[in-house]
């Protein structure tokens, strides 16, 4: 039996070997720690009754409640993903990941006189959180040795609430709500370290642009002016950045 030995080594020495030559080659699964900061412009339309309106009054209201918000969190993920190095250092490969965030912003303002008529005011809010992504992407790289510098792109996908309310001093009261799965592109770059132990480390920078997403405003029940309708229609945009550490076990 320990004559053995000797040959196990030798066997277990070429296989690590092996391992090395083949560089960022093979399976890896990991995590990630990061933060996101975004930007989500809330542009609403005005429609129905607002017609009858004065154009001073209308400009006044669309001015009020459009809005830029930049929802920012932090985020924990986790992915999985396969890389093949080949000859000269250069690098393919793709990656799947899952990641739960917790990116939000809103605001509420007080109730604020309209310019043409003083003896009218609003109180307007709006709101965005983003929950969580998931993506696919490509990498191509250049691996040196222990290192690696990439750049990725591919499709994202992001579940995003959002919110919208007006409350005038006459009791004019709405709110509009949605919840979406916007789809979208990331792209970025990247460096990771192989600490030669099957454990790898990374930092990345990601750049997410989603889908606009649409929706209305409804009456909330005891407002006034619900027939005939005033209506509102928002389209709001949602891009955001992340970066983030992370570590790999590598197969």
């Amino acid at each position: 039996m320990f004559k053995r030995i000797p040959i196990f080594l030798a066997a277990s020495l070429l296989s690590t070997g092996a391992m090395a030559a083949d560089g960022w080659t093979g399976w890896h699964v990991g995590g990630t720690l990061g933060h996101n900061s975004g930007e989500s412009d809330a542009r609403v339309a005005l429609g129905g009754q607002w017609s009858t309106e004065t154009a001073a009054l209308q400009n006044e209201v669309v001015n009020l409640w459009s809005t830029e918000l930049e929802p920012s969190g932090n985020s924990y993920g986790i992915q999985f993903g396969y890389d093949h190095e080949f000859d000269g250092g250069f690098l393919l490969g793709a990656e799947l990941d899952y990641s739960k965030l917790s990116a939000d912003d809103g605001r509420l303002t007080g109730q604020i006189p309209t310019t043409p008529f003083p003896s009218l005011s609003y109180s307007v809010g709006n709101s965005v959180d983003i929950n969580n992504t998931a993506a696919l992407r490509a990498r191509i790289g250049y691996g040196m040795d222990r290192h690696l510098v990439y750049l990725a792109a591919g499709w994202v996908r992001a579940d995003a609430d959002v919110s919208a309310e007006i409350l005038s001093n006459g009791n004019y009261s709405k709110l509009g709500t949605a919840s979406e799965s916007l789809d979208g592109t990331q792209y970025g770059l990247g460096y990771a370290f192989d600490f030669d132990t099957h454990w790898s480390m990374r930092v990345e920078y990601l750049r997410n642009n989603l889908d606009d997403m649409k929706f209305t405003t409804a009456y909330r029940p005891g407002s006034s002016f619900q027939t005939p309708p005033y209506t509102e229609t928002f389209t709001q945009d949602l891009d955001f950045d992340t970066i983030r550490v992370g570590v790999d076990y590598r197969f």
